[in-house]
């Protein structure tokens, strides 16, 4: 029965698992069916078997591999780390698995990134080598620093943004051009992401650049840029203007140009943006990066609204300079243009055409109050109806032969241009077609400038008239000045345009509703910005001046 029995159990187990010799097999195929490489290797290190993975993901054949030691694929420094591992293993936890990273150099000798798995092999307690785990993990080193860099981008970025927010806060306190300017370039320049900055003011008229401003440079690297030509006329900063847009130099070589430590030697970019508001340019700022490949998306994106509400800044520094100067420039000038609205008026319907005021509609264009007398308004209002570029006009009030009208405008006007360059129109006249402007810019204004702003929106602008003004101690600007500071840009353009579209007159020349109709506005927020406007104004008149 014994017999039997062990009989009966040997054909069970043959049954169950299969013969030595069948699972041995079963084994040698689930191994070679493995994705990931496996290799055994032999107590001195060589190779005594290894999986069809291991053959193909390095290039050798089979026979190549076997009987060859570790350091084939593997460089020493991790042939030595390994067998430390293993004989830690061996002393203190033999039933263990060890992992490590290590680069398998292959056929073609490139070092691919891979994760190594391995135990030791025992036998009677005799050490009989080690077999192990190759898996490739370059695709995860791949993500794992798309992860880093994506990383490291954004909290650039966030670094980035919070400079341009702490240079947004500076310029808006700014008196003038150079402290706009010097605050540009120490903030950008105190930067992690940037080793130095510097800012060139822009000639339109010789297209040329002057360096006024810069940190985080010495003289002597200032005057090597120059020797790069950087504001040549086909050079990087002149383009950044005449794209108006940010130009970047990039993975360009340095050399021994720029006297670069061990830390950051091999490569640069640098980035030129133009400081330009409505259609004005003032100037460039160039940005200097210790990376190849600097200024890429987002980066860029950031950089060019910078340059953007530094061009801002540096109108509205101008513009402030007219309006308090105790001394201005009063220029004069003649133009007949039939594509501008109020000439073209004056010439093919008649009488005369003045210009009230302006205000900076929210869409971009401006809203213009425009006075006209000596001709029939039934006539100027079809005019306008058909005339390219007015998007919207209404007669406030109209009499006989005069009426007020409120009109928007979209095309290229002299009124945002002059303005960007410290300009402040006092008068425009048109009649018969001709148009006579007189302009106000500070006593330290460039009056070339000015001229070139004319000529580029009026083809025929000639300029017949150059004084200089004395201003009265207490002027109508200043006070205008005062409540500038005090309103906000949304309250004033309520308050302006309410004021000259006779909201205020009596009886009215515009209702609510229009003036927000006009503004693009609901009702209940053109009357909140009115009434906390109205309050400023009274207190501007009333109340005590603050005091220092």
């Amino acid at each position: 029965m014994s017999e039997e029995r062990e009989v009966g159990e040997t054909e069970e187990a043959e049954t169950e698992g299969g013969t030595d010799e069948t699972r041995l097999l079963a084994t040698e195929k689930v191994v070679a069916a493995i994705g990931d490489g496996i290799y055994q290797l032999d107590p001195a290190g060589r190779f005594v078997s290894v999986n069809d993975a291991t053959v193909e993901a390095t290039g050798y054949d089979r026979a190549e591999l076997l009987g060859e030691h570790a350091s084939f694929l593997v460089d020493e420094a991790y042939v030595t780390r390994v067998e430390d591992e293993i004989a830690d293993l061996l002393a203190n936890e033999p039933g263990g698995v060890r992992a490590m990273e290590a680069p398998i150099r292959n056929a073609d000798g490139e070092r691919v990134p891979c994760e190594l798995r391995f135990s030791v092999v025992l036998s009677d307690g005799e050490f009989e080598g080690t077999v192990g785990v190759v898996r490739d993990i370059s695709w995860e080193k791949r993500r794992d620093a798309a992860l880093r860099a994506q990383r490291d981008e954004l909290e650039q970025l966030r670094h980035i943004n919070a400079v341009v927010r702490s240079i947004d806060r500076a310029v808006v306190r700014a008196n003038t051009a150079d402290e706009v300017e010097r605050t540009v370039c120490d903030r950008i320049a105190d930067a992690d992401p940037y080793r130095f900055a510097l800012v060139a003011r822009f000639d339109r008229e010789l297209e040329t650049l002057t360096i006024v401003s810069r940190a985080g440079i010495d003289e002597e690297d200032a005057e090597r840029l120059r020797r790069m030509d950087f504001d040549a006329s086909d050079g990087p900063a002149i383009e950044a203007i005449r794209n108006r847009s940010v130009w970047v130099v990039q993975d360009a070589d340095r050399g021994d140009e720029w006297g670069a430590s061990d830390s950051d030697a091999g490569r640069w970019s640098m980035a030129f943006v133009p400081f330009r508001y409505d259609d004005s340019i003032h100037g460039v700022l160039g940005v200097y990066a210790n990376r190849p490949f600097a200024f890429e998306g987002p980066e860029r994106e950031v950089l060019g609204e910078l340059g953007e509400m530094v061009g801002y800044a540096l109108s509205a520094v101008k513009t402030r300079q007219a309006l308090v100067s105790e001394r201005t420039i009063e220029l004069t000038f003649r133009f007949s243009e039939d594509d501008y609205p109020f000439t073209a008026l004056t010439k093919q319907v008649g009488g005369t055409s003045r210009f009230e005021d302006a205000v900076l509609h929210p869409d971009g264009s401006l809203l213009l109050y425009v006075s006209t007398e000596g001709s029939d308004p039934e006539r100027v209002l079809e005019f306008l109806e058909e005339f390219e570029g007015v998007t919207h006009f209404r007669a406030i009030t109209q009499r006989e032969d005069e009426c007020l009208l409120e009109v928007r405008y979209a095309g290229p006007m002299a009124f945002s241009t002059l303005a960007n360059h410290g300009g402040i129109i006092r008068s425009a006249v048109a009649e018969e077609g001709i148009a006579h402007v007189t302009v106000d810019i500070p006593e330290s204004g460039d009056v070339r400038e000015v001229v070139n702003a004319m000529t580029g929106v009026f083809e025929d602008a000639e300029l017949v008239s150059r004084q200089t003004v004395e201003q009265p101690t207490e002027t109508r600007a200043r006070f205008r000045d005062t409540l500038d500071d005090r309103l906000t840009e949304r309250q004033l353009t309520a308050l302006t345009t309410a004021y000259r579209a006779g909201y205020y007159d009596w009886p009215r020349g515009s209702t609510g509703e229009e003036l927000a109709e006009s503004l693009d506005i609901a009702p209940p927020t053109l009357h909140k910005h009115l009434r906390i406007a109205e309050r400023k104004v009274l207190s501007a008149i009333f109340d005590e001046p603050e005091r220092d």
